[in-house]
């Protein structure tokens, strides 16, 4: 179970439906059956775009300051009946926030046992991905090179192997395909076998320390977090297991936040904020020969097999990670069903914070059974 700060008791619900506003939600859903008041313009307030023909609306990027666009489901053909049922789903499987946003408006948003807009908790795994994006922006400075080995900035003598230490790359640490189990001792060749290394993992802190010369707090602020006002993200040295690692802890709307850069290629309206095009489309490849579905620290639905995070000899599942999802999704996917879902076919980033799911089953420290269930039923909602 996460722990988390809200500084909010009510339950709020922003799920704009047209301008008709909230019909299709319904006042009750929102402030407990009392006419909403219209709220001052600002960061935790919605606004709706221009009418007209949705095709014509460019990406929006929201500012730290300012009210965050809305859009219509209706507006975008979107089944609204279904969208509310996988919301109340989704809210009946110990989640704390769900938000969707299509060309970074938000479609929906909803808050859960006390949740707020600015309610956060740790994100777990998921924030391996934004390690991938500032890994990425360092290799577009020309700071770190993938293929050096990792020795060239960690040091001779970071691992447990004597033998292929010299030969483990940037690469395969990004990739989970170091050959080291989690006592960073080898146990295959690198680049030859997918393992879901924490503790290797881990040392990639390390790395963009070298490589940049500042720590992960002040590293992300600077090239992510003050960029595209992510502003309850926080990094924390992980206590809760006692890996000697960093875990990213933030809000929901930090979390779409980061999504919407990804599915921008890093740009952030006309900036590139993180890495570029080409960094995202090799992360957004299979890293290894015996997972087609994990990349660069990103979980992958384009490949026809997979393997799931466990014990070094799991084997190999056949099928895409999830089979009702779009075959372009990819997601930054974290113990205890934290998700972030990037779909560029539909525009969409999805995000869902909370607790393990009900739907889960065991121990999800990545993909569950919640992402099959949930995408049976946003399915039918976005009509793909």
């Amino acid at each position: 179970m996460t722990r988390s700060r809200s500084r909010s008791a009510s339950r709020r619900l922003w799920c704009p439906l047209a301008l008709a506003a909230f019909a299709a939600c319904g006042d009750s859903a929102l402030h407990g059956g009392a006419t909403p008041t219209a709220p001052a313009p600002g960061p935790d307030t919605l606004v709706a775009p221009p009418q007209g023909d949705p095709r014509s609306l460019a990406a929006y990027f929201p500012t730290a300051s300012t009210a965050w666009e809305t859009i219509a489901p209706v507006r975008l053909g979107y089944d609204t009946s279904a969208l509310s049922e996988a919301l109340n789903w989704a809210g009946q499987q110990r989640s704390t926030a769900v938000v969707i946003v299509w060309r970074g408006r938000i479609v929906a948003e909803r808050y859960w046992r006390g949740w707020t807009t600015s309610t956060d908790s740790i994100i777990a795994s998921a924030g391996k991905s934004v390690v991938s994006a500032m890994a990425g922006e360092l290799v577009r400075q020309g700071r770190l090179r993938l293929d050096t080995v990792a020795s060239a900035y960690l040091g001779v003598g970071w691992s447990r192997s004597v033998t292929t230490e010299s030969r483990i790359t940037v690469r395969h640490l990004l990739g989970m395909s170091s050959g080291l189990d989690d006592s960073l001792k080898a146990v295959a060749l690198p680049g030859t076998r997918f393992y879901y290394n924490n503790p290797a993992y881990y040392q990639l802190f390390s790395v963009l320390r070298a490589a940049s010369g500042q720590g992960i707090a002040e590293l992300s602020r600077t090239l992510l977090f003050d960029q595209i006002g992510m502003s309850g993200a926080s990094w924390r040295f992980n206590v809760d297991t006692g890996e000697p690692g960093w875990i990213l802890r933030c809000t929901a709307r930090d979390m779409a936040r980061f999504g919407l850069l990804a599915l921008s290629r890093g740009r952030w309206g006309d900036t590139q904020v993180l890495a570029d095009s080409a960094w995202y489309a090799s992360s957004w490849r299979s890293a290894s020969p015996d997972n087609a579905n994990y990349g660069l620290l990103w979980w992958l639905n384009s490949g026809a097999s997979y393997r799931i995070p466990g014990p070094y000899m799991l084997p190999t599942q056949q099928g895409p990670l999830i089979a009702s999802a779009p075959t372009d999704l990819v997601a930054a996917l974290g113990k205890g069903d934290k998700k972030i879902y990037v779909i560029p076919s539909l525009e969409l980033v999805v995000v869902r914070h909370g607790e393990e799911a009900d739907a889960s089953g065991g121990s999800p420290l990545a993909s569950s059974a919640f992402d099959e269930q949930w995408w049976r039923r946003l399915k039918l909602a976005f009509r793909y």
